[in-house]
């Protein structure tokens, strides 16, 4: 009987560890900032408060709105703007874009994309994909980022990084 309530101490205590030991590991988010993934727009200002402000006309994306934003993010020494994406109809936080506010400027920018990439992978680690100059991927357990630099000479250069539920991207793809 002893022995057996010493196992299962023993078992609570390692998996107590384990628990703690996830909640403090910067590759374990789920979310972007201070949000989890599935919060409503006003659980998403409150979070970031004061930073965050609640759009009076949300933004329609492709598969969502753009509901709350958070404008002017130093991020090294280039300005980004958050928007985070909710669903339609449940409106809970599926996606955050964070977007340079330099648009005219490739080689800045080009500059930029170098900067993020080096301060993610020392973030997160090695990326799980690279493509070419223009595209990087970490898969976290609970986050996808996505940082990307969108070039179309003479029309447009933008650098944008793409935080996502990593299981949004596996349910996409369940049936490949």
């Amino acid at each position: 009987m002893l022995r057996n309530t010493v196992a299962v101490l023993l078992t609570i205590i390692l998996l107590s560890a384990e628990i703690a030991k996830g909640a403090g590991d910067p590759k374990n988010i789920a979310g972007y900032g201070k949000t989890t993934w599935g919060m409503t727009p006003n659980e998403v200002v409150n979070a970031e408060a004061p930073r965050a402000e609640k759009l009076e006309n949300p933004e329609k994306f492709e598969t969502g709105l753009g509901m709350v934003k958070i404008n002017a993010i130093q991020i090294g020494i280039k300005k980004f703007n958050a928007t985070f994406l909710f669903d339609e109809t449940r409106q809970k936080l599926y996606q955050v874009n964070l977007k340079c506010v330099e648009e005219k400027n490739a080689s800045e920018n080009a500059a930029t994309f170098s900067t993020l990439k080096k301060l993610l992978t020392e973030k997160y680690g090695p990326p799980s994909y690279k493509e070419d100059t223009q595209v990087v991927f970490w898969e976290l357990p609970k986050t996808t980022i996505n940082l990307r630099h969108a070039h179309i000479p003479g029309m447009i250069t933008r650098v944008i990084v793409i935080y996502k539920p990593t299981t949004s991207i596996e349910n996409a793809a369940k049936d490949l």
